[in-house]
Formats: structure tokens, sequence, C-alpha cells
């Protein structure tokens, strides 16, 4: 886990550093003549769905969900949504498409891999903050006084 905060110059390298790798992977998928609409629309979903729907949820409800499962969740939820991707969407393994297609829940499916992100996220983040600790108790502590009444 990160100790403190980035200054503000780290921060800005952080951004550039994600803003030149989603520009790859954009580039990447712009060239791609498979690449339909529809596919990377659910390539998005999948990976923003993955990343945040767990976190979100058990964090609306609960004061036990901690920075590292959150970062978990983001990892797995981009991770199995962009691994899918190289391995289904890009056309480099087309055997391995054609089969996971031929299954009866279709595995090349970037539907499929999102609703798996999402999945995995939901077991993720509670698995993670089982075993961690958020270091700020007393910020927590604000953000749930709302409930208070």
């Amino acid at each position: 886990a990160m100790k403190g905060k980035l200054s503000e110059k780290n921060e800005v390298l952080v951004m550039r550093l994600f803003i030149a790798f989603f520009l790859i992977i954009s580039v990447i998928l712009a060239l791609n003549k498979n690449a339909y609409i529809s596919t990377l629309m659910s390539i998005s979903w999948g990976a923003l769905a993955g990343a945040f729907l767990a976190p979100f949820m058990y964090g609306l409800y609960s004061k036990k969900v901690t920075r590292a499962a959150v970062t978990a969740s983001f990892i797995s939820g981009v991770g199995i949504t962009v691994i899918h991707m190289f391995i289904f969407s890009l056309g480099f393994f087309p055997e391995a498409t054609k089969a996971a297609a031929s299954m009866k829940l279709n595995m090349a499916s970037p539907i499929n891999a999102g609703a798996i992100a999402m999945i995995a996220g939901l077991i993720i983040v509670p698995l993670v903050s089982r075993f961690t600790k958020n270091s700020d108790q007393e910020q927590l502590e604000k953000a749930f006084d709302c409930y208070k009444k």
C-alpha cells in the first residue's frame, strides 16, 4: 500500500503514464480491423463495472471495505477485461476464440468477461478487506457520519 500522498509532480506523472497506457490500447483497438463499436463498448463496460461495482456496493453500507480491497478490485476488473480482450477480441488467437465461442456460455464474449470481472470483484473486495485494515479510521468515521441520526 502507498504511504502518504503523492506530490503534485508525481500525481501528474502517474496521470501521464495512465494516459499513455490507454492511448496505446486505444490505438491498438482502432487499428484492429475486427473492432466493432459494440465490442468496444462491451470491453469498456466490463472494465468499468468490474473495477467499480464491488467497492461501490460494499462501500455504501460497510466501513470494513479497505483501500487495498478497492485497489485489488480495480486491478482484477481491468486486468480480466484487458487479458480477455487480448486473447479473444483482437484476433491474435483465432482458434482459442473459436473454441471459447462454441462453449455453452460463450467465453469469447466481452459481455461475459465483464460479468466475470464483476463477480470477481464481489468476491475479492470482502476477502481482501478481511485481511487488511484502513490506515485512517478518523476519515472513515467522518465519511459515515451522515448515517448517524
